[in-house]
């Protein structure tokens, strides 16, 4: 088994200095003021070589390729610092390098880990088509002109056109129901339930399994996964029976 090299901080930066210079009469005045006192000095110096040739020819190449590097946190306890480089402003191009890869590896991993709330509520929400327009058949000019803003996907205009109405009448299941879509749709899962609440408005209307399942959705949002069950066995239908059995497979 090949032995693990420990590389302190310091003394990879010590050594990436003496890799740098170009002279080799100030290699040979550095290597006496600051490289003695390393111990396994010449094994790290080639240790740290080999990691600078493999980012360089990497970079030629225009591609990573996979590496492995075996270093041990110093005596302290603090993190070893990479500092591989090439020939031109060799620091610059590897923290672009490192900068490149831990975003990348950030992104897979939060897609990898997502919570599934967050997962489930994604793959199963769309706003509701909404009502067809029908203003010249209506007396009712301002729902209808909030439903316009919704249909543009303009949420908070609707919004703000819908509450005038709601507050005159809080128990209409219509408004209640388009509200709470909308305000979902505004990734705003609170201010939806505060909507579909009283699920009684709706349970002799139109949205009564659409309502649970919206709720359900905002439910599942902030991670009331039982409470979410609850409403979707209460009012089944088919896609609330499948978002029934996505929770039941967590």
């Amino acid at each position: 088994m090949k032995n693990k090299i420990e590389i302190s901080p310091v003394e990879w930066d010590v050594i990436e200095t003496y890799l740098e210079q170009e002279n080799a009469s100030e290699r040979e005045t550095f290597w006496r003021e600051k490289l003695v006192t390393i111990p396994n000095v010449e094994e790290k110096i080639a240790h740290i070589a080999k990691i600078r040739e493999e980012i360089e020819d990497s970079i030629r190449q225009s591609k990573i390729k996979e590496f492995h590097v075996q270093v041990s946190v110093d005596e302290n306890g603090g993190n070893v610092k990479m500092l591989p480089a090439g020939k031109s402003n060799p620091r610059i191009i590897w923290y672009s390098i490192a900068a490149v890869l831990v975003v990348a590896f950030g992104i897979l991993w939060m897609m990898q880990h997502r919570p599934s709330s967050e997962k489930i509520f994604a793959e199963n929400f769309k706003p509701d088509i909404g009502l067809p327009l029908k203003m010249g058949t209506t007396n009712n000019l301002e729902f209808y002109e909030g439903m316009v803003d919704y249909k543009q996907g303009e949420y908070q205009k609707a919004i703000d056109q819908w509450q005038v109405l709601w507050k005159d009448n809080p128990q209409n299941d219509t408004l209640n129901y388009f509200l709470g879509v909308a305000n979902l749709a505004r990734d705003d899962a609170k201010k939806a339930l505060q909507y579909f609440q009283n699920q009684e408005v709706f349970q002799h209307g139109i949205f009564k399994e659409d309502a649970a399942y919206y709720a359900a959705l905002a439910k599942i949002k902030e991670g009331k996964f039982e409470e979410a069950k609850a409403l979707l066995q209460e009012n089944p239908s088919e896609r609330n029976t499948n978002l029934l059995r996505q929770l039941e497979d967590l």
